[in-house]
């Protein structure tokens, strides 16, 4: 069965308003809910442990951490301690980061091979840990996915890698994104199961929007801004949008599910309550 996860965005909520959000999510049949990492947003730990608080079903998640912002040391201790509050509900998310602003309002490099190297930095204090919820590692590019595949439990394909001619990130056609996943299977095709982990991870992809309609070609074209060089035709077959009328959407769900191997959805806090929608045609 597909699991599906949710981003909620806590930018200026209350404690009340937070408790709803999670409630709310959990009530559409949502598997796991996943908090951000951004600078204008709350801090992921302690949103976590409430979006714990508020529900009882769902797993929790960090979508995802950004590498840059967290030494090692420290975030061991709060893994730690957030594991620890959470048992077995908390998925741990990690990436790199990919908003430039951020970076230069943090004091930190943005150049790729850091942030990368800060990345593999905490993985690696993370497998020291004598007991470590399961990992996620999302991304796009080789060093990334080939970190993903020996070391996570959950590969992420953002299938969005960061444009310097757009200044942020774009998608990239459905050929492209199979291609990732082909390379990080094959990277995992030799790892052997070990720290609980899988020896085969499994295989999430991030959805940027869903659009709820009859008209497909349309529905997309109203989301150009998420990957301005493609056509209407490769908007249409990338398996991070999600435009369509509820069953379609879920037909293109169990499609993707068969072609590149995602058994995971994860949306924006935007789609929730449209995506809600889909879920009920797949349960």
């Amino acid at each position: 069965m597909t699991t599906f996860g949710v981003v909620l965005i806590a930018e200026g909520a209350t404690r009340k308003e937070w408790l709803g959000r999670c409630r709310r999510a959990e009530s559409l049949g949502f598997d796991v809910i996943a908090v951000p990492d951004h600078l204008n947003l709350l801090s992921p730990f302690p949103t976590a442990v409430l979006a714990a608080e508020a529900t009882e079903r769902p797993t929790i998640g960090t979508y995802v951490l950004n590498a840059s912002f967290h030494r090692p040391a420290l975030l061991a201790r709060d893994v730690t301690t957030t594991a620890g509050l959470l048992g077995d509900r908390l998925e741990l998310g990690l990436g790199t980061g990919y908003v430039r602003a951020e970076f230069a309002a943090a004091g930190l490099p943005f150049d790729a091979a850091t942030r990368v190297a800060r990345l593999a930095e905490l993985v690696g204090a993370l497998e020291r840990l004598p007991v470590r919820p399961p990992l996620l590692i999302g991304g796009h590019g080789d060093r990334v996915l080939g970190l993903a595949a020996r070391h996570a439990d959950t590969i992420s394909f953002t299938g969005a890698p960061y444009r310097p001619e757009y200044g942020r990130t774009a998608l990239v056609t459905a050929g492209a994104l199979l291609e990732r996943v082909a390379y990080a299977r094959a990277a995992a095709g030799g790892r052997a199961g070990a720290g609980g982990r899988a020896a085969r991870p499994r295989l999430n992809v991030l959805s940027k929007a869903t659009v709820l309609t009859g008209d497909r070609r349309a529905g997309v074209e109203s989301l150009r801004r998420y990957a301005p060089d493609l056509t209407t035709e490769e908007l249409l077959e990338v398996p991070t949008l999600h435009v369509g009328t509820p069953a379609q959407i879920a037909e293109q769900i169990r499609m993707d599910e068969e072609r590149f191997g995602f058994s995971y959805v994860t949306v924006m806090d935007s789609a929730m309550d449209d995506f809600g929608k889909v879920i009920e045609r797949l349960r």
